[in-house]
């Protein structure tokens, strides 16, 4: 099997499927991605009350990019508080 080896997969989403092709190696984290898109459009559907796909397809896409800035805005405070820890370990051994 070749690492970059595609492969056409087969996912539900919205009751319409897909067919993707795509690296083996991506296989699981595809359907997996698709398995919490379609658990959170159920969701959406049923806090809002929205009846069409489209409309809770975009709101499940607007909550997963706040997820994604969210994460993206914690990782970049985490590794401007580790690199402020470093600096103050690299002075304390400097002193030392």
């Amino acid at each position: 099997m070749e690492p970059d080896e595609y492969i056409p997969i087969r996912i539900l989403l919205a009751e319409r499927p897909y067919v993707l092709k795509i690296p083996r190696r991506e296989e699981e984290y595809v359907r997996h991605a698709a398995m919490l898109m379609q658990r959170k459009l159920q969701e959406i559907k049923n806090q809002y009350s929205v009846k069409d796909d489209q409309d809770a397809l975009a709101l499940v896409t607007l909550d997963v990019a706040t997820d994604q800035a969210r994460l993206s805005i914690r990782k970049n405070q985490s590794n401007e508080a580790l690199e402020r820890v470093v600096s103050n370990m690299e002075k304390l051994l400097n002193i030392a």
